[in-house]
């Protein structure tokens, strides 16, 4: 349910599915940062949804005031109990200027990722901390990422950050054991920011798969392989798409073309992790022998974690374990602990929740305000960037420089020609939907800006 009216007490009921305060309080925050309940949104009467619920009206009472503590609740004279909404992360207009805000890197906003000192405290006191032995992933982390892993993985490993895992699981599919050892790689476009750079620094060789709604097409695909593509590179949750994301239904078809050609890779690489709102598709169900995942938690639990995980093909994985000088490196126990503490931290599932909610506003608000000046900007699913059409990057770009606005030319995230395309991360975004509609005009001010300067 997401318009604003009164909440039926037996759907409300059938949605927390609780016995007591603390779960209930927790279940009502989440339907709230998950955008379940809009803002305005009035829940039903205490002894209603007691009755509905089958607990006391003393255990509802106790559970809507905790949500009404953390401001997402408030209690209106004559309106009942309603939904106030997750509280934005503001800023002081006062003391806003544009150059503060980050939109040419995909950067998170600290401000809505978990404070690391407990997790980091508590990993501390590892039984085996400074065993002789390297750990690729410590017991703690493996219990808490393989019950949520889309597929049974036969192998794991865990890197410093999703860029390493990606770096090293596509040398490890282009070429064995040794960088530079060239072969070409098949690439989902948009990429993410700087990976093409990557591959050319390692001699690896790039090919382009273009994407729909529904995720990489399976034409293209077939192209790429049937041009000696040794890998396919996907990004599932849709975090720099143009549009959409991968589907089950196109995971499904592709499964069924790579199926036949066994000795090609598939790198998913997931990103978003604890941000996407849903479970992002995967071929792994079906290819298991050649399809390894990465989860990245930097975007969502900050870069000082530095921590990713990779599970999936017992010889790829094997293979980015070599890479990684030549298999005497490791992750810290303790960051691996530490990021195992944080993932099966019900208080920190609840700060995502909230993380993808102030996210998604800033994600639509971008998207209404570029549409509301004539510019039909794009994202993905869960994507960390709009993309705004432009006829011409390089003007655009200088434009907007000019009033101390950074954002990202979309060509270099395009291995093929691409059509004129600003990337613009969302992530940073001011929560002020009349700042962004400044950004939207100042964007459509330098397109224009480009063509007269063109025409004269």
């Amino acid at each position: 349910m997401s318009a604003p009216g009164h909440v039926d007490a037996g759907w409300l009921a059938g949605r927390l599915a609780a016995d007591n305060a603390r779960e209930l309080g927790r279940g009502l925050t989440q339907l709230i940062d998950g955008g379940e309940l809009s803002p305005g949104t009035q829940l039903p009467t205490i002894r209603d949804f007691a009755r509905a619920a089958g607990v006391s009206p003393g255990t509802v009472m106790a559970a809507w005031s905790r949500v009404r503590d953390t401001g997402r609740l408030e209690t209106r004279r004559r309106g009942g109990t309603v939904v106030a909404g997750a509280a934005p992360v503001t800023r002081n207009r006062a003391d806003f200027g544009w150059p503060q805000v980050e939109m040419s890197l995909v950067t998170p906003d600290p401000a809505v990722q978990p404070d690391l000192r407990a997790a980091i405290v508590a990993a501390l006191g590892t039984g085996d901390l400074h065993a002789a032995q390297r750990a690729y992933i410590t017991p703690e982390l493996l219990r808490a990422v393989q019950p949520g892993w889309p597929f049974v993985a036969q192998s794991w490993n865990c890197v410093g950050g999703g860029s390493e895992a990606l770096v090293l699981a596509s040398a490890a599919a282009a070429g064995g054991v040794e960088v530079d050892a060239g072969g070409l790689i098949a690439v989902e476009e948009p990429v993410s920011p700087g990976y093409l750079d990557i591959l050319r620094h390692l001699g690896i060789g790039a090919v382009g798969v273009r994407a729909d709604t529904e995720g990489p097409t399976v034409d293209s695909v077939a192209a790429a392989v049937r041009a000696g593509a040794s890998a396919v590179v996907l990004q599932p949750s849709g975090a720099y798409a143009v549009t959409g994301g991968l589907t089950p239904a196109r995971a499904a078809e592709l499964a069924e073309l790579l199926r036949a050609h066994p000795g090609v890779w598939v790198i998913e690489d997931d990103s978003a992790g604890p941000l996407a709102a849903t479970e992002p598709a995967t071929l792994g169900t079906w290819l298991p022998d050649q399809v390894v995942r990465i989860r990245s938690y930097c975007k969502a639990f900050g870069i000082d974690l530095r921590s990713a995980v990779l599970g999936g093909s017992g010889e790829l994985v094997e293979r980015t374990v070599r890479l990684r000088s030549f298999g005497m490196a490791s992750n810290s126990r303790i960051l691996q602990n530490a990021l195992a503490d944080l993932i099966e931290d019900d208080a920190v599932a609840d700060q995502m929740a909230r993380a993808r909610a102030v996210y998604g506003r800033r994600r639509q608000a971008a998207l209404t305000a570029f549409a509301a000046v004539g510019l039909p900007a794009t994202s993905g699913d869960n994507g960390f960037v709009v993309w705004v059409p432009v006829p011409d990057e390089t003007s655009a770009l200088i434009n907007l420089a000019r009033q101390g606005i950074v954002v990202a030319a979309g060509a270099k995230s395009f291995v093929s020609t691409s059509t004129g395309l600003l990337r613009v991360s969302i992530l940073q975004l001011p929560d002020d939907d009349e700042l962004i509609g400044d950004l939207a005009r100042a964007v459509r001010a330098a397109i224009h800006s480009a063509d007269r300067e063109y025409f004269d």
